[in-house]
């Protein structure tokens, strides 16, 4: 089948007398730790940071790092996704259901976490061959040794910059790149039209109403303005219209960030609580 694929692209060359465009992120479908396919186009119009993780690794701090960059950025402009791997040192060894309680559990992470993957040949994840190799990318070879290295991706889906384990996720080569300004022309797509908070100051109760036009699982958490998580109000499938309505337990009177979150959208309002 590749053999074949490379007549036709030498003879469409021959015939146009151009070569034919290289990938980008966003041509790529990859399956999330919940076992749902996600299409990576969703992600046209933000910066992406695509890290390769590991539970038991001397790196696994930098989830909490992750999630402190995700708290800062996280939404229209930029999104973090992480790919557990056991590939180096054999350190994430369990399966997607306790990798889920893990990163969701242990370290509370908003951001996408995808289904194991292998990054070594023979066995090599597309998206990570398009991420390690330059006749793939059209940029540069980056190859993966390690767990935690750190690809950066643009708003058009091209390939601009890989980091190693040893930078970590709030140096300011990253954070510098995620506030720089968008240069590809493309637009940002807005999924999140259909998350609505009702009422703002919230008087006892968190009002909430979404709208999916498909069986999509959605999380609901409260953040103080530290990003330090007050609570899980939410965790479940949600299709078509639906009204939520939460009392949160000991929850003193103040301002807070809420985050609505699921595959393909993610959305954060700041509430005024009053009890």
């Amino acid at each position: 089948m590749k053999n074949i694929l490379t007549v036709v692209a030498i003879a469409l060359f021959a015939f146009t007398g151009k070569a034919q465009p290289f990938e980008t992120f966003h041509d790529f479908r990859q399956v999330t730790i919940l076992h749902d396919t996600l299409d990576l186009s969703i992600y046209a119009g933000k910066k992406v940071l695509v890290v390769n993780t590991a539970s038991f690794c001397g790196y696994t701090y930098e989830l909490g790092d992750l999630r402190v960059l995700d708290s800062l950025y996280g939404g229209p402009n930029f999104a973090i996704i992480c790919f557990p791997c056991n590939d180096f040192g054999g350190q994430e060894p369990y399966n997607d259901s306790i990798l889920y309680q893990f990163y969701l559990g242990n370290y509370h992470v908003g951001f996408q976490v995808m289904s194991k993957i292998a990054i070594t040949s023979p066995d090599t994840a597309e998206v990570y061959k398009w991420l390690q190799l330059q006749n793939r990318n059209g940029v540069a070879n980056a190859n993966v040794t390690w767990n935690f290295n750190k690809f950066c991706i643009d708003e058009a889906g091209h390939w601009i910059r890989h980091f190693s384990q040893t930078v970590n996720p709030l140096d300011t080569a990253i954070t510098n790149w995620i506030l720089s300004p968008n240069t590809t022309g493309v637009i940002p797509k807005d999924n999140t039209s259909g998350i609505v908070l009702q009422g703002n100051p919230s008087f006892g109760k968190i009002d909430l109403s979404i709208r999916s036009s498909a069986l999509e699982n959605f999380t609901i958490e409260l953040f103080d303005l530290q990003g330090k998580q007050q609570a899980k109000l939410f965790s479940g499938r949600i299709k078509g219209d639906q009204h939520l309505s939460f009392h949160p337990e000991n929850l003193k009177a103040g301002i807070y960030f809420l985050r609505v979150y699921s595959a393909s959208t993610s959305k954060v309002m700041k509430v005024c609580y009053i009890n």
